[in-house]
């Protein structure tokens, strides 16, 4: 499959560049940016007739709608676990329990985010405010997990049926 080869190395990365820092708002946005994808899938040999979510199926290619999540987890873990040198207390701000024992749905509380109020759709946009209900809804074992590789790979465990999917 040189096409898929092809896309991966020389058009993804475009697509895909400033995720974290950028996050299109509108949903016509997001549907130009999937929109190159689901067209590549088209140009591959024999997966033209397929519906776009079979095609990713069959090339194994996630959609670029949930690597866009799994980037911001990604991110929001090397904030919380220290591998960014930087004070992530106001950027990331981590949730105080009322008792120490507290564990409600998702992880324990040490590792829960803060819901905080913004007043502005941009400042909604910025990283720190859009990742809280994704973050604090993963299980434990995916938010607390060793190192960066294992939180890819559990991340990916436990989100599997959005891998294919283009409308999160």
């Amino acid at each position: 499959m040189k096409q898929l080869s092809l896309y991966t190395v020389l058009v993804r990365p475009h697509l895909e560049y400033g995720n974290i820092v950028w996050h299109p708002q509108l949903k016509k946005d997001l549907e130009l940016i999937e929109g190159v994808q689901r067209r590549a899938s088209k140009m591959v040999p024999g997966l033209h007739n397929l519906h776009y979510g079979e095609r990713l199926r069959r090339m194994d290619l996630p959609s670029l709608m949930y690597r866009r999540l799994r980037g911001y987890v990604i991110e929001t873990y090397k904030y919380l676990h220290g591998i960014y040198t930087i004070n992530s207390a106001t950027f990331l701000p981590l949730s105080v329990p009322a008792s120490a024992s507290v564990n409600t749905r998702g992880h324990i509380y040490s590792l829960k985010l803060q819901k905080r109020d913004c007043k502005s759709v941009l400042r909604a946009n910025i990283l720190g405010f859009r990742i809280v209900n994704l973050w604090n809804s993963l299980p434990e074992d995916v938010a607390s997990a060793p190192t960066v590789n294992s939180l890819k790979n559990r991340f990916d465990q436990h989100c599997s049926h959005l891998r294919y999917s283009y409308n999160l």
